[in-house]
């Protein structure tokens, strides 16, 4: 343990006397490579600045660019889920105008045979007429007389 701390002990002692070296020779003065290393030293220090500020602005934009694909992302899932809501409210409707359709066929149809079936009764009904028509203008007189007596009786009833 001993030769642990005499180690760290000389350690020290090199930093510091290297340290002290440094500030001595720096304030010996017009020595050329002073100044270049002033010099260099100045020029790491503004690109060093130059380049802690621009790795900030990196890492404001790349959040910014997270937080827009983030953004992006959400907003291409809501209009998915709206574009399949539309799709599925569009094949209900579609489902819906099949249905109908099929309706309107078959009432088509029932109409048609209906239609057929009135014209039928109707035929039937003017044939019906005309028969009643032919028979009773051939009536005979003594009915002719018997109604113009029924209408002198009853002149509510009159005309048929």
């Amino acid at each position: 343990m001993s030769e642990f701390i005499r180690f760290l002990r000389a350690l020290w002692r090199l930093v510091v006397g290297a340290l002290a070296d440094a500030l001595e020779w720096l304030r010996k003065p017009g020595s050329k490579i002073k100044v270049v290393c002033a010099v260099l030293a100045f020029g790491c220090m503004v690109s060093g600045l130059s380049s802690y500020e621009k790795e900030q602005r990196i890492r404001e934009l790349s959040a910014q660019v997270v937080k827009v694909k983030a953004d992006w992302d959400a907003d291409a899932s809501r209009l998915q889920a709206d574009v399949e809501d539309r799709d599925q409210r569009l094949a209900d409707v579609a489902a819906a105008l099949r249905a109908e359709a099929e309706k309107l066929k078959v009432l088509k149809s029932e109409s048609a045979v209906a239609l057929n079936g009135l014209a039928t009764k109707i035929e039937a009904a003017e044939q019906d007429a005309a028969t009643w028509k032919a028979r009773y203008e051939r009536r005979p007189d003594t009915c002719k007389a018997a109604l113009e007596l029924l209408d002198s009786a009853c002149p509510a009833l009159k005309g048929y």
